[in-house]
């Protein structure tokens, strides 16, 4: 079970993470970003967009509505800039929505369909997690990316981030 601190703090933490990635990532030489390299996604703009696409899914999931995707793979935004923006936009509406909610909405569940059709259910707060991990997880995809150029990646780590949130409230779960 999620608690509301841990929720806006998760949901402030993937808006962080995100902003970082795409900060670096629009640093990078543009052709960086299409270039081909190994893993189920191929390229960066790819993992990105696949990334986008599945928070808009728990999104829908969330509100109770159709996403409309027929593929976790389906690249609405191939440029960066848009891309960000979308981002941006997709986790706005996940801090607001953490700010929003209640331990007994947290704890609502809530049925919906896989994009393969399989249908499942889950608490809001799993999904809010599932969320939060899904991006921690292709974060760590495109982090491997960013050696085979080689680049630095940027640092963003739950740890680091606490450390340089400091003294918020809603750090202190």
């Amino acid at each position: 079970m999620i608690n509301l601190p841990t929720t806006r703090m998760l949901t402030q933490y993937k808006r962080w993470a995100d902003q970082l990635f795409f900060k670096s990532l629009a640093q990078l030489a543009p052709d960086e970003l299409e270039r081909p390299r190994a893993g189920p996604m191929k390229t960066m703009i790819a993992t990105l967009n696949h990334m986008y696409v599945v928070d808009r899914i728990w999104q829908a999931h969330l509100q109770g509505s159709e996403h409309g995707f027929t593929s976790r793979q389906a690249m609405p935004h191939p440029q960066l800039d848009a891309l960000w923006q979308a981002q941006h936009e997709v986790n706005e509406w996940f801090v607001d929505w953490g700010t929003a909610q209640t331990q007994a909405s947290l704890e609502r569940s809530i049925d919906f369909a896989f994009v393969s059709g399989n249908r499942g259910t889950m608490t809001a707060g799993a999904m809010l997690l599932h969320v939060v991990n899904h991006g921690t997880y292709h974060r760590g995809w495109l982090v491997q990316m960013y050696f085979e150029i080689p680049a630095m990646p940027p640092m963003t780590d739950l740890s680091i981030y606490l450390t340089e949130a400091g003294s918020s409230p809603i750090v202190n779960c």
